[in-house]
Parts: C-alpha cells; structure tokens; sequence
C-alpha cells in the first residue's frame, strides 16, 4: 500500500483569520486567550519540519485547490466536481454546527 504524508502549512496570519470565522469565535470574539489561538507557534514551528513530508502552502489557496494539488502530486484522479460555491459554504457550515458542544 503506498502511503503519502502532506503537511497542509499556513503563515500564522493566516490562521488567525481562518479561526476568526469558526462559530465559537464569532461567539467569543476572537480572544487571545483561546486554546487554538495559542497553539498556532508550536503548531507552525512543529509542521515545518521535514519530517512531515511533504509541505502543502495554502495561504493563497482554496481547499479545491489544495484536494487537487494533492491528487496530482499523488497520481490520483478525482471523480467528483467541485462543489459550487454556496454548496461549500453550506457543508463548511454544516461541519461546524456538528463540532458545537
């Protein structure tokens, strides 16, 4: 079986504003003391070593276009089209209300 390791790498700025639209922080209004927001040093500096294999940046990326870099780099040919964008937004939105305790 061939199996593949991708590390999906962000700025910490970027992570930062990916957390900023997660429902509990659009509750909590982003607070510094949060647990993700601080775990972003370890997690960035932790991931960006070469024992994580390959790095994906996605910074500037969709996730569309980060599934297809990883398929290509992989040798796989995905079968299903991308989502249109509101499809996308319902499902992301889908999986956070899930993730609400």
């Amino acid at each position: 079986m061939d199996v593949r390791h991708y590390a999906l790498i962000a700025s910490p700025e970027m992570l930062l504003k990916r957390l900023s639209t997660r429902i509990a922080f659009v509750r909590s209004g982003l607070r510094r003391e949060t647990w993700a927001v601080q775990q972003i040093p370890r997690c960035v500096a932790a991931l960006a070593q070469e024992r994580y294999a390959t790095h994906v940046h996605t910074d500037h990326r969709t996730t569309d276009e980060v599934v297809e870099w990883i398929a290509t780099d992989a040798g796989l040919t995905l079968d299903a089209s991308r989502l249109a964008p509101w499809r996308y937004q319902l499902r992301r939105a889908k999986v956070g209300i899930g993730h609400i305790r």
